[in-house]
């Protein structure tokens, strides 16, 4: 498999779209609507009162149809992209790490002509499948991290200091209340903690993870005879492995805020 194949070129577009969306096809069906709209508009005004001109209606047709087809070609169409492009392309977008050393590996995965088509194409899946779960984990965190709420040492040691020095009775029950409360969100806070820290772990081990192989694919193009050394069976289990741990990781979160919110 090549960057001329359709599967590299969906892994490549998939990032570019994902940052990029398709704003400039989107502008021209909005244009084109609206073009067709107007010719639309002048066939009315055209019409007679009992009978319309069918010119006009023809003249519509063909140009809405013509817009649409159009269109529907340009966000389809892609076209052949070099590795050179490719690179050329990569500082419009926004990548994280992540995404920056998976495009890098496909990249190494592309320009390796040890590697048979077959081969290619099943570990670029597996990265593909390896992306999906990086962004899961990303999201998972960031939910993780606004569920840790903003609780901290520092106001549980300000309420103690006001509880000490407060002698109305009514007032201490407030602050005795909220002190509770503040320890239960620190509670909460220290039990996610540990899963936030073991998914940045995860994602720190599948960023290494790509860098690794795509060192490894660079030093298999200079030295194609290591072929045999490279075992992508065991390279597809490992990635499995990740995606496993990612999964557990990510479950026994959830168990957690689900303890959290019962």
């Amino acid at each position: 498999m090549r960057f001329g194949d359709d599967l590299m070129h969906e892994e490549i577009y998939r990032l570019f779209i994902r940052e990029s969306g398709q704003a400039t096809c989107f502008s021209f069906v909005v244009m084109g609507a609206v073009v067709a709209g107007a010719a639309l508009g002048g066939a009315i005004a055209t019409m007679s009162p009992n009978i319309a001109d069918p010119q006009a209606v023809v003249l519509v047709m063909m140009v809405v149809a013509g817009i649409v087809a159009y269109a529907y070609k340009l966000i389809r169409s892609r076209p052949a992209l070099s590795p050179d492009d490719i690179r050329r392309l990569l500082p419009l977008l926004h990548l994280d790490d992540g995404e920056q050393a998976y495009i890098d590996t496909l990249l190494a995965l592309g320009e390796n002509p040890s590697l048979s088509e077959e081969t290619a194409a099943q570990i670029a899946r597996e990265l593909s499948t390896l992306l999906d779960t990086y962004y899961e984990l990303q999201n998972q965190l960031d939910g993780l991290r606004e569920a840790m709420g903003t609780a901290s040492e520092e106001e549980r040691e300000n309420l103690r200091k006001r509880l000490k020095e407060t002698e109305d009775a009514e007032a201490r029950a407030a602050l005795e209340e909220s002190l509770q409360l503040v320890e239960q969100r620190l509670k909460s806070q220290h039990a996610l903690a540990t899963y936030v820290q073991r998914m940045e772990a995860h994602l720190e081990l599948i960023l290494q993870t790509l860098k690794s192989l795509r060192e490894s694919l660079a030093r298999l193009k200079l030295a194609p005879e290591g072929l045999n050394e490279f075992d992508v069976e065991q390279l597809r289990q490992r990635l499995l492995e990740l995606r496993q741990e990612a999964a557990a990781i990510e479950n026994a979160a959830q168990e957690v805020l689900s303890g959290r919110l019962s």
